[in-house]
């Protein structure tokens, strides 16, 4: 078991914020509300963008039309051209008529293909003109709930100003931090525990997501991402939350409260009581989760271990107890019990 502290985050988090500018005209959404990918979270005033996108297609009407009578224009240009190199080939007219016909020809045929052109340009100005008036309503970029208001009605705002914060929160991405020693031990899907002071007597199941390349220099930490299932919303982005991860699964493994055990002089012990007598144990130690540390070495399951008092503790002592039952889901654990007399 690794455990792991960090933060519970959105599973995507997006500002959106306006393309054109304008003047709010209806805010349709509020704190807290949900919405769907592609509602429509603010109208802008939408006048202008309505009149520049008449202009415009006007300007395109009026360009289609100059580039008929331009191409009506290379037409005849193009016959007389023919005409004048019949005559000039019989000898009828003079070399100076015919460069005087050709050079009117490149000519209006230049127009004609700037015309063509204007097409183009007024088109793309059309198609702009109307974008900026379909910005006018600015559409949620992801289905998600709003995390923050911006803006009110009334409010002029330029372009690209924040009016909203979106978080999806379900599921939820737990991102936290483990010692740099279970580096080797992390594997994806593993499954996690994560427990948050809101619902301290809970447990919401997730399983690891990703996992850092690299261990941080400064921290000597390894950074991860947990995937967890929010359905009922009752996690919230932002909560303070600690992980447990499950990295195998050992039956015989031997938890004793954290109370229970003592250490003086960098020496790790426990006392074990059996008929009302005092067994000092040295104690080696692995994990610590919930209250409970992991012992390794110096335990047995079952075995009554003493909570209270523990400095006037020494082998052999006659004590007198009030014994206290604790459980672990997971792992076997060892009885404790508060001392509430010492005797000889």
């Amino acid at each position: 078991m690794v455990e792991m502290v960090g933060t519970l985050g959105g599973w995507e988090e997006v500002t959106v914020s306006n393309e054109a500018p304008g003047i709010i005209q209806q805010v349709l959404v509020d704190l807290g509300d949900k919405v769907k990918k592609g509602q429509r979270l603010v109208l802008l005033d939408p006048r202008e963008a309505t009149l520049a996108l008449a202009q415009a297609e006007a300007n395109l009407q009026a360009a289609k039309k100059a580039l008929t009578q331009a191409q009506a224009e290379w037409r005849d240009a193009d016959i007389n051209l023919k005409r004048i190199k019949e005559l000039h080939g019989e000898g009828i007219i003079a070399t100076s008529q015919l460069d005087v016909a050709q050079t009117r020809f490149d000519a209006i045929e230049a127009q004609a293909h700037a015309r063509e052109a204007d097409i183009d340009r007024h088109r793309a100005m059309v198609d702009f003109a109307r974008k900026r008036l379909g910005d006018t309503e600015v559409l949620a970029p992801i289905a998600g709930e709003v995390r923050q208001r911006l803006v009110s009605i009334g409010e002029a705002v330029k372009e690209k100003t924040p009016l909203f914060q979106l978080v999806i929160t379900d599921p939820l991405k737990f991102q936290g931090t483990v010692p740099e020693r279970f580096a080797p031990d992390i594997k994806m899907e593993q499954p996690v525990d994560v427990q948050v002071e809101a619902f301290a007597d809970r447990l919401f199941p997730g399983r690891v997501l990703r996992v850092s390349p690299a261990v941080d220099a400064q921290t000597r930490s390894l950074s991860l991402e947990i995937k967890v299932p929010n359905a009922q919303g009752l996690l919230k982005p932002g909560f303070f939350a600690k992980g447990q991860i499950l990295t195998n699964v050992d039956p015989h493994a031997v938890f004793a409260p954290e109370e229970a055990v003592y250490t003086f002089v960098g020496i790790t012990k426990a006392f074990v009581v059996q008929n009302g007598t005092v067994q000092e144990r040295q104690l080696k130690t692995g994990s610590r989760m919930e209250g409970w540390v992991e012992i390794t070495e110096g335990l047995q399951a079952g075995e009554v271990v003493a909570t209270s008092n523990l400095p006037q503790l020494y082998q052999g002592a006659k004590v007198t107890l009030e014994p206290i039952r604790k459980t672990h889901l997971r792992y076997s654990a060892s009885m404790s019990c508060r001392v509430i007399r010492i005797g000889s």
